[in-house]
């Protein structure tokens, strides 16, 4: 794409509308499963990106609960990112709440603490292990200064294997919550009745457990070596990847990797050619240089390749090396707003998004809820900020030993409640976009999908732009 003084049009999602087309399906129709690498499926177009405030165990296990994946962060020692990995791998295909009572906790406290939550029984756990529950309804004739275990039943406790058995008990009516026990009896946590009424539709492996993916370093061989097979996806996660020091670092394990490997960031075709002649084995291209809501690259350094354009030209790099975009996902990461940004960086070419700011605001982003002036907020920082890069885990991602300088900020988000209601949001803007655009599914969208740019942003002309241009 070349603008009339032989300059690239390198396009943000500012610049350009998607135009509407014939529709042959409802919103309802649409299939926006997808995948998030050459191996890895997930059933909405969403990965949540690799950042210290956003994406650790919690946020990962809910997201791939409602059908995306997330990337854990690897701004923490390799002991503690692999814990936040087998964590979402051990955990059930349910939502768990840290909802209980321990053994010594004082009765008519408990009594308070039920009839706030409006729940008619709790597990009673003791030394790290559920064993029994305590209900409303025996704690009537409690005095104050007694033991709540006093008034325990051994009851309403279920292993992890019998996860189904345990949701059929809550849809009886009989419980509000029952407690879920792993390995060795210990407590995992509290399942809610209303997660027996739910109907997740989960992103899985081939064995049935939750996806993950995980962030490495190209010059940390031992947090590759010990993420390897646990996480299902691992992420390379510097800022510039088409640099010969990154890739051929990468090229030195690639090939022997059990874990599909997703190499970025990366803004040009070239890079695309680049990638795929030095690395053996490429399972997925993270594209977009600069173009995050927290990213100071472009003011910095003045480079930059916004996430529409990116996607264009790793589109049109994988076409140069005769590869397929649909066996090899494309994952447009940075500015990503809203669905809107989503569905004009998947008609471009991308199989799926990856933001950090649409989910730092909610309950399960990692950072801490904090109020100013009485409103709720979430903290929110790009990985190249001083704050983040004090943590010193990840100050390789953007050279931080050669550049000296900052490329990130830090501030807050509005607070916005559940993942659950972001994602659902999410998905049915996507949804529409695609009705609305006259596609059925991610493939199709690719094929019918025209652009036309802002008239306001190139004077008085409109003209179309082919994804394939």
């Amino acid at each position: 794409m070349m603008s009339g003084d032989g300059l690239p049009q390198a396009l943000s999602f500012d610049d350009v509308i998607l135009l509407p087309g014939r529709s042959r399906v409802e919103p309802w129709q649409v299939d926006i499963s997808t995948k998030a690498s050459r191996r890895t499926s997930i059933r909405i177009p969403l990965i949540a990106a690799p950042m210290d405030t956003v994406s650790e165990w919690r946020l990962a296990v809910s997201l791939a609960l409602l059908g995306g994946v997330a990337v854990i962060h690897r701004n923490m020692s390799r002991e503690e990112q692999l814990n936040h990995v087998e964590k979402v791998k051990r955990h059930p295909k349910v939502k768990l709440a840290e909802l209980y009572v321990e053994a010594g906790d004082e009765c008519c406290r408990v009594v308070e603490y039920m009839r706030s939550l409006g729940l008619r029984n709790l597990p009673l756990v003791s030394g790290g292990r559920p064993v029994g529950t305590v209900r409303f309804t025996d704690l009537a004739g409690c005095r104050c200064g007694e033991r709540v275990e006093k008034y325990a039943r051994g009851e309403a406790v279920y292993p992890i294997d019998a996860l189904r058995e345990a949701l059929e008990v809550l849809r009886g009516g009989r419980y509000d919550t029952v407690a879920l026990t792993g390995e060795g009896g210990v407590f995992l946590g509290t399942v809610v009745f209303d997660e027996a009424l739910r109907d997740y539709q989960p992103a899985v492996d081939s064995e049935g457990r939750l996806l993950v993916a995980a962030a490495v370093s190209p010059f940390d061989v031992e947090r590759v070596k010990m993420l390897d097979g646990v996480a299902d996806i691992l992420v390379i996660d510097v800022a510039h990847f088409h640099n010969d020091n990154v890739m051929n670092a990468v090229r030195r394990f690639a090939k022997d990797l059990v874990s599909d490997l997703v190499v970025g960031n990366i803004g040009t075709s070239e890079a695309v050619v680049d990638a795929f002649s030095i690395v053996e084995r490429v399972d997925g291209l993270r594209v977009g240089i600069a173009g995050g809501n927290i990213c100071t690259t472009s003011g910095v350094a003045g480079v930059a390749a916004p996430t529409l354009y990116a996607v264009m030209m790793a589109r049109r790099g994988l076409e140069e090396v005769g590869v397929d975009p649909g066996e090899v996902p494309i994952i447009a990461d940075g500015g990503i707003r809203g669905s809107g940004d989503a569905v004009k960086a998947l008609a471009a070419g991308a199989s799926a998004v990856m933001s950090g700011y649409m989910l730092a605001g909610t309950d399960e982003a990692a950072a801490p809820l904090i109020r100013v002036g009485g409103r709720a907020y979430k903290p929110y920082r790009g990985m190249a900020s001083r704050g983040a890069m004090e943590r010193r885990f990840a100050v390789d991602r953007y050279s931080r030993v050669a550049k000296r300088v900052e490329e990130g900020i830090e501030g807050l988000v509005p607070y916005r409640g559940p993942l659950e209601k972001v994602v659902a949001e999410f998905v049915e803007g996507v949804k529409a976009g695609l009705g609305y655009a006259g596609a059925a599914s991610i493939e199709e969208l690719w094929r019918v999908a025209r652009f036309a740019r802002i008239a306001s942003r190139i004077g008085a002309y409109t003209g179309t732009v082919k994804t394939e241009a």
